[in-house]
């Protein structure tokens, strides 16, 4: 499986993705410019954490125009796995491939510690290695995270099992229905705010990101059906 961790100017976890990838996973990853325009030969690719183009309008915004992003989006239509953390999040959801939007944190101020989530969805192709219900401590570090949908995509999350990660004791930036993390319908394309690469060795603090890596990983290349 050949992954692609995009390099955004401004992007800050591109370096703790592709090392989660590739040294302790030992998986076939490579960075790729936004400036690039195709995705061919990649079976997946990542999105990291940041602050792209130094988020002066919305986090993410200027980012979703970027070269790269139509073959992110063609990625994304044809089944293949996207992941986006933190930055990538917003980003996913500024390209229209998650619905919903991220907002200034309800503290309004920058939150960065490891706080625990609950894994309510564990048949997606990200999250197969975890058990559901499953308390896991991943690290946040963002000051717009905070996800708001209206009613009924919020409904509509619920009701398709599209919530993947939800804060388990403490909601850290007012998001509703304490979401963590989504999936869209097709169950391939992932946003989370916290960050699975920065808690992949006891080393660490937390080893509980590993599996999400490796439950990509053994899905190999294999698409999700529509």
């Amino acid at each position: 499986m050949r992954i692609a961790v995009v390099v955004f100017p401004g992007s800050n976890c591109d370096i703790d993705l592709y090392e989660a990838l590739h040294s302790v996973c030992q998986a076939d990853v490579e960075y790729v410019s936004h400036h690039e325009k195709s995705l061919a030969g990649f079976d997946a690719v990542m999105l990291p954490g940041g602050f792209s183009y130094g988020d002066y309008l919305r986090a993410g915004a200027i980012a979703r125009f970027t070269n790269i992003m139509p073959a992110i989006i063609k990625m994304a239509n044809e089944g293949k796995p996207v992941f986006g953390t933190c930055n990538g999040f917003q980003i996913l959801t500024e390209a229209g491939l998650l619905p919903g939007a991220l907002k200034r944190n309800d503290c309004q101020r920058f939150v960065c510690k490891t706080i625990p989530l609950e894994v309510v969805n564990n048949e997606t192709v990200f999250t197969r290695q975890y058990q559901k219900h499953e308390r896991i401590a991943l690290p946040i570090a963002h000051a717009d995270g905070s996800y708001y949908a209206d009613q009924k995509t919020l409904d509509q999350l619920e009701e398709n099992h599209q919530v993947v990660f939800r804060y388990a004791e403490e909601n850290p930036n007012g998001s509703l229905h304490n979401i963590a993390g989504i999936v869209n319908e097709r169950g391939n394309v992932l946003g989370m705010m916290p960050h699975p690469e920065r808690a992949v060795e006891a080393l660490l603090g937390s080893s509980d990101g590993l599996r999400l890596f490796k439950s990509l990983l053994a899905n190999g290349t294999a698409k999700v059906e529509a």
